[in-house]
């Protein structure tokens, strides 16, 4: 089995701290037994993240297309990833709360898209896929070609301004949103409740799935409690990774940071590599903070 592990290292010094204090000895035996293979990524300012940049070369395709991937489109439509946010406002910019601040139900989450329709509509040729409450894909045959945006997992949690997209398109359908979501009396509701009103959504990860199945499993159990900047549940969450998936025997790893996704895997090694890796275990934390 090939498994990836998204966001298996951040750059952030307190994620650092938490996964230095972990014991996770099948990650280690992993990469004692794996040997480096390739390497994708650039920097964490790219806006697609590493593990997409991983998947998009293990399919043979040139760029991400993370949304046509998660509908399992085929190349007849190109995809775009629609997810509701919270934009606040404060004195250093406007930041993006995680998805998972909002706690959208899914019927509220398919009132809210129902709503959102007006602007992308079946009619003019759109398709809607609601992949679960905070993650909504839509479709057209030639509307989102040639538009690029960065990847929701790039942005949420942080100020949004190194992420907006350049196209105009894509502001200009961000701006119409949000003025259709002001003041609506779905988000009347919701803050009658005391739950953070639904001003924007953030279009990304847009695409054609035009290669070939990509052959990994991505186990992404590190990914939320990380954008949401629970710590405790990223490490817990390690935890269980090492327990289960990593203790099983593996012919590929790839682990997944801000900046490179590095992929391991079983080759044949001299007699004094063998040695060498025995005597001297891989340092597991060092590596993760090179990602």
């Amino acid at each position: 089995m090939h498994l990836m592990i998204p966001h298996a290292g951040a750059l952030d010094e307190a994620a650092r701290h938490a996964f230095g204090a972990l014991q996770l000895p099948n990650l280690t035996t992993q990469l004692t037994r794996l040997s480096p293979a390739e390497t994708w990524g650039s920097d964490e300012f790219s806006p697609q993240p590493p593990h997409q940049l991983a998947l998009a070369a293990l399919r043979g395709q040139a760029q991400p297309s993370a949304a046509a991937w998660a509908v399992e489109a085929d190349a007849e439509l190109a995809w775009a990833l629609m997810t509701p946010v919270h934009l606040a406002v404060g004195t250093d910019g406007v930041d993006m709360l995680p998805p998972a601040a909002l706690h959208l139900s899914e019927s509220d989450a398919a009132r809210f898209a129902a709503l959102l329709q007006e602007l992308w509509p079946t009619a003019e040729g759109w398709q809607w896929r609601l992949l679960d409450a905070t993650r909504w894909a839509i479709g057209h045959a030639t509307a989102l070609d040639g538009l690029s945006a960065a990847s929701i997992e790039r942005a949420a949690g942080r100020p949004i301004e190194p992420w907006l997209p350049e196209a105009r398109t894509l502001r200009r359908w961000q701006n119409e949103a949000q003025m259709l979501l002001h003041g609506h009396a779905l988000n009347a509701e919701r803050e009658a409740r005391g739950e953070h009103a639904i001003n924007s959504v953030w279009l990304g990860d847009i695409g054609r799935a035009n290669g070939r199945p990509a052959g990994v499993t991505v186990d992404v159990r590190l990914t939320e409690p990380l954008l949401n900047g629970d710590l405790a549940a990223w490490a817990e969450a390690w935890q269980r990774l090492d327990a289960g998936p990593l203790a099983q025997e593996l012919s590929s790893l790839t682990l997944c940071g801000e900046r490179f996704a590095r992929r391991f895997t079983a080759r044949p090694l001299p007699l004094v590599e063998r040695l060498k890796r025995r005597l001297k275990a891989p340092d597991a934390a060092a590596m993760l903070e090179a990602l």
